[in-house]
């Protein structure tokens, strides 16, 4: 009997069960939207609308204010073999390195500073310097740019002198480390006039 039921509940006829009632069920299908993004009378929008967050500077709302700040980074250090040996040991190579960062590190005004006077002579967007220094158990060896070009031959120089003259402390090691100087400029896009 209540695979009768079953059979006649499918065909969408009311199912009668044991002399019972009839009991008709019926399911509400969901409404889907249609649209993948939300519309204006979603609630959500009109929080985001209401909200502070949609105000403020915007494409058309005229002249925004542009500053532009040069920027100077040690990038990644290489530890390379010194005069008599290499620097082999971890807490060694992780030494030169915290000289080599903090070599830029201090002297980073003076080079962005020779950074933005290269700019008033030379265009130079994105610039990288190798600079290479030789370490020894008795003092720090002279700098020497291997690689790159900062502008002109002036920006060079430059640098040059700045980091030959920094007063980093070196460690007393047998090593050469090659440090990349990144220069740059971020450009950030302010607020417009108020």
């Amino acid at each position: 009997m209540l695979i009768l039921a079953l059979a006649l509940g499918l065909a969408g006829e009311p199912v009668v069960v044991d002399g019972g009632e009839v009991i008709e069920v019926v399911v509400e299908k969901k409404q889907r939207r249609k649209l993948a993004f939300a519309t204006l009378d979603d609630p959500r929008v009109q929080a985001f609308f209401r909200s502070g967050s949609s105000t403020g500077a915007s494409l058309i709302s005229g002249e925004r204010s542009v500053e532009r700040r040069p920027l100077v980074r040690a990038g990644s250090v290489r530890v390379l073999a010194g005069v008599s040996r290499v620097a082999t040991s971890r807490a060694e190579r992780r030494e030169v390195r915290r000289f080599a960062r903090a070599l830029v590190n201090e002297a980073r005004p003076e080079l962005e500073a020779c950074y933005v006077e290269t700019l008033g002579r030379a265009e130079a967007d994105t610039v990288r310097l190798t600079v290479r220094v030789e370490l020894s158990r008795s003092d720090r060896g002279p700098v020497r740019l291997s690689e790159g070009m900062l502008g002109d031959v002036l920006g060079n120089a430059c640098v040059h002198g700045v980091l030959e003259f920094a007063d980093a402390e070196a460690p007393l090691l047998d090593a050469s480390v090659e440090i990349p100087v990144w220069f740059w400029v971020q450009t950030n896009y302010g607020p417009g006039p108020s």
